[in-house]
């Protein structure tokens, strides 16, 4: 196992929403010498220096200003990729006591699910919690035990067309089973149990909670798989395995003319309507705030964005072992066979023939394998946030990622040897 994959199995692991992803992100940074800076302050930036922004715990904006002179500054390089992933959001009063016996929790979709991948899984509930301290509001993390709740599926004897196509509904059939009443303790109230095992965990007292963001997650772990370890199945790939790739191009990329970028959205599974998505302030706004900690005038950075390349990362889909005819007739990706650039008619994603001759170029000079996707004609394909982002700030995009099977199933699966290119890549690209 290379060093790569197990940095990333770690990552993944570690990561269970995009809130833990956005921390370990952090963690790194500082320990790498980039200063973390607030949207709250007016920034002084100096040449050569490295340093990050977050927003809403769950996005994070990192970048490293090149050590010429600053009028030699050409434009941007801006690699973007996403934070969370579908996933379960625990509502509030959740607890739900069933038959008198069984207590579930009220949940509803965060993202587009394969719902019935969820089925008789190990769950784990984690996200961050919003105390009083010191008379203001603070955010802290917290996942509960490994393996807390699971969604029990309903047996084929009780349902007979199991196998023949299932409607699931997310209210009635997808309620995590989280614990059982006590029979020796009817007093004990089931409503604020998970509030309190929250407040446990934390080692507070319940009465300090004000608020919680708390998801369903999958614990289990990231693995290889396949005769020679050629796949790898873990929660989340979609989309932290760009996340992870760009992480290493920003820490290890040494920008000449152009000032690096390494942007992480949020809420990209539901739209990046917020303000910590792609289609927010926050790409624009930390631009702008980096010309003016740099004391450039805004005329000179519309030039620097005019002149300026996005790489929007997030996963495509490979073609499909059992299910071949679901992709294109001609631009079918596989996994292991390298970085996927991706294209659609519908500008769902925000490549075009000069963004992609300037992926190619760099990919062909430095030895990376490249392939190409664009859906079936006849089959709808997922958006990404290149193009919403472009809505905020304009300049070329290319639309790449990873391939993988499984999109959106609890457990994803993808190729092993892929990361590395994708790695490389952003490591090259930042250092053009």
């Amino acid at each position: 196992m290379n060093e790569n994959i197990k940095e990333l199995m770690d990552f993944l692991d570690s990561s269970l929403t995009g809130y833990h992803a956005v921390d370990n992100m952090r963690k790194v940074f500082l320990q790498e010498g980039f200063i973390e800076l607030s949207e709250k302050e007016i920034w002084s930036l100096e040449q050569g220096g490295s340093y990050f922004v977050i927003r809403n715990d769950s996005s994070v904006m990192a970048f490293r200003v090149p050590e010429c002179d600053v009028n030699e500054i050409k434009g941007y390089h801006v690699y973007a990729a996403h934070s969370d992933s579908p996933a379960f959001k625990i509502k509030e009063n959740p607890e739900i006591e069933k038959e008198g016996v069984y207590i579930s929790l009220n949940t509803e979709k965060y993202g587009g699910m394969i719902l019935s991948t969820w089925l008789d899984r190990p769950l784990t509930i984690a996200g961050r919690v919003c105390l009083e301290e010191n008379g203001g509001i603070v955010s802290r993390l917290v996942k509960l035990k490994d393996n807390i709740c699971m969604i029990p599926s309903l047996a084929i004897h009780m349902n007979r067309d199991t196998n023949n196509g299932v409607a699931f509904s997310a209210q009635n059939d997808m309620l995590p089973l989280m614990t059982m009443t006590n029979p020796d303790d009817r007093e004990k109230p089931s409503k604020g149990m998970l509030r309190a095992m929250v407040a446990e965990a934390m080692s507070q007292t319940d009465d300090r909670i004000l608020s919680c963001d708390l998801f369903v997650e999958n614990c289990e772990k990231a693995v290889l798989a396949g005769a020679e370890d050629e796949f790898i199945m873990t929660p989340r790939y979609d989309d932290l395995a760009c996340v992870f790739a760009g992480l290493k191009g920003i820490v290890s990329g040494k920008p000449e003319r152009c000032i690096d970028v390494f942007a992480v959205f949020d809420n990209e599974e539901v739209g990046s309507l917020t303000r910590q998505g792609a289609d927010s302030t926050f790409f624009r706004d930390t631009l702008e705030n980096i010309a003016d900690g740099l004391g450039v005038s805004e005329k000179v950075c519309r030039t620097w964005k005019a002149d300026s390349f996005m790489l929007s990362a997030d996963n495509g889909h490979a073609c499909h072992p059992n299910q071949g005819g679901k992709a294109d007739l001609t631009n079918r990706p596989y996994l292991n066979r390298g970085v996927v650039l991706k294209y659609h008619g519908g500008q769902k994603y925000a490549t075009d023939a000069y963004s992609a001759a300037y992926v190619r170029n760099l990919c062909g000079k430095k030895d990376i394998p490249l392939q190409t996707y664009a859906n079936h004609s006849d089959i709808p394909g997922g958006s990404t946030l290149g193009n919403l982002a472009m809505a905020q700030v304009s300049m070329a995009a290319a639309d790449i990622g990873l391939p993988q099977l499984a999109m959106h199933s609890a457990y994803e699966t993808g190729g092993a040897r892929d990361i590395d290119s994708l790695i490389h890549l952003a490591q090259v690209f930042f250092e053009e």
